[in-house]
C-alpha cells in the first residue's frame, strides 16, 4: 500500500513541478530585457572594405532576428533600442609558408566596436576575434579562403555579443 500512495503523491507533485519549472529563461529573453522587441542596426561602412561591412550588418541583423527573436526595424525613431558599429577592422598575418615562399597558413585579426543604446542604459563593447586559415597557393582559392575567414570571424564575434547582452540582461 505505501508504494502505491507513493506513486500517488509522486503524480500530485509532478505537475507543480513542471508548472514551477526550475527558474530557467533563455538567452533571448535575457537578451530581450535589454534590447527590447525593435532594435535598429547601424554599421559605418568603410571604405576600404565595404563588402565586409555589408556582410557584418546581414550577419547583426540575422543573429537578432534568428537567435534572439527581435524584430531589425529600418526606422531609429520605431526602435526600442540601438546597435551602431562605429568601426571596424580586419587584418592578416602570415603564419606558414611553403618551400616556394608562399603563404599557406594566415590568421585573419577582426576587431568590432559595438555601442548598444537601450533604454536601460549605454554599452560599449570591443569584440577581437583571430581565425587561422590554411590556404593552398592559389590567388582564387586564397581569397576565398580570407573571405570565409572573415565571415566565419564575424559570426564568432555576433556569438560574443549575445554572450555580453545577455550577461547584461541577467544582471539587471
Amino acid at each position: 500500500m505505501k508504494r502505491r500512495e507513493f506513486l500517488i503523491s509522486a503524480m500530485q507533485f509532478a505537475p507543480l513541478l513542471i508548472i514551477g519549472g526550475c527558474g530557467y529563461k533563455p538567452i533571448s529573453q535575457y537578451s530581450s530585457d535589454i534590447l527590447g522587441d525593435k532594435v535598429f542596426v547601424d554599421v559605418k561602412i568603410d571604405a576600404v572594405e565595404p563588402d565586409n561591412g555589408v556582410f557584418l550588418k546581414e550577419e547583426i541583423m540575422r543573429t537578432l532576428r534568428t537567435r534572439l527573436d527581435t524584430q531589425v526595424v529600418s526606422n531609429k525613431k520605431e526602435a526600442d533600442s540601438v546597435i551602431l558599429v562605429p568601426k571596424y577592422h580586419f587584418s592578416y598575418s602570415a603564419l606558414n609558408y611553403d618551400n616556394n615562399g608562399y603563404v599557406i597558413r594566415y590568421r585573419v585579426h577582426t576587431d568590432i566596436t559595438f555601442d548598444i543604446i537601450t533604454k536601460k542604459g549605454k554599452y560599449h563593447k570591443v569584440i577581437h576575434i583571430d581565425e587561422d586559415v590554411g590556404i593552398k597557393a592559389s590567388s582564387l582559392t586564397s581569397s576565398i579562403a580570407r573571405d570565409t575567414a572573415i565571415h566565419y570571424s564575424i559570426k564568432k564575434a555576433m556569438d560574443k555579443l549575445i554572450a555580453f547582452i545577455s550577461q547584461k540582461g541577467y544582471l539587471n
